[in-house]
């Protein structure tokens, strides 16, 4: 069974379909997105700006209890637009923020939106620069964004030693499995060799 939307479906079948990457952030007090288009899109009532992100980032994989990340790159930090966030993330709490990155499946004859290909949701982990060229008398720089996936994870936790209202909350809201966690911790530990 397919979850694909038969309209998504049909064009995949055929071979005519255009791909739309779009990546919108709701930081606090704002919500934005971008795409790698010439002009403002407007989809699902946000107006995606034009042209700023080079790349939709790679999946770096992990083992153990490291997180799979992804980092996406935006260039010409900073523009003087008010409306665009993402140069001027530093004045946003982004930390944690949620941001979804969406590849959409449209007609490519007349742009019409079929249906969504994928999307994902990641929290932004932190924000890194890298300066770029002098061009007259400006500098301007390209931003990288590493993101996580959301939840308790994603923020360095281990879940070794978690409340069971985390436990709950990321997995399962009847999970007893930590429910004398909060003890543990009165429990004297002794490691090593011990003389008595």
């Amino acid at each position: 069974m397919s979850v694909l939307d038969p309209a998504v479906e049909s064009a995949l079948e055929t071979g005519r379909l255009a791909r739309l990457d779009l990546i919108r952030f709701d930081l606090p007090g704002k919500t934005v997105g971008y795409h790698r288009g010439g002009r403002p899109y407007t989809y699902n009532g946000l107006t995606y700006l034009p042209n700023r992100f080079l790349e939709p980032g790679e999946l770096v994989s992990a083992v153990g209890v490291a997180v799979t990340t992804r980092t996406i790159v935006f260039s010409n930090i900073p523009v003087s637009n008010p409306e665009d966030a993402v140069s001027q993330i530093e004045q946003y709490n982004y930390q944690n923020a949620p941001m979804i990155i969406s590849h959409l499946a449209g007609d490519p004859e007349t742009d019409a939106v079929l249906g969504i290909l994928a999307s994902s949701i990641y929290e932004i982990d932190q924000v890194r620069y890298n300066e770029g060229a002098v061009s007259g008398s400006e500098r301007t720089l390209t931003m990288m964004i590493d993101l996580q996936p959301p939840g308790r994870s994603a923020r360095g936790s281990t879940g070794v030693k978690r409340s069971q209202a985390e436990q709950q909350f990321d997995n399962n809201p009847t999970d007893t499995g930590l429910e004398l966690v909060a003890t543990n911790a009165t429990i004297p530990e002794e490691w090593g060799q011990v003389s008595r």
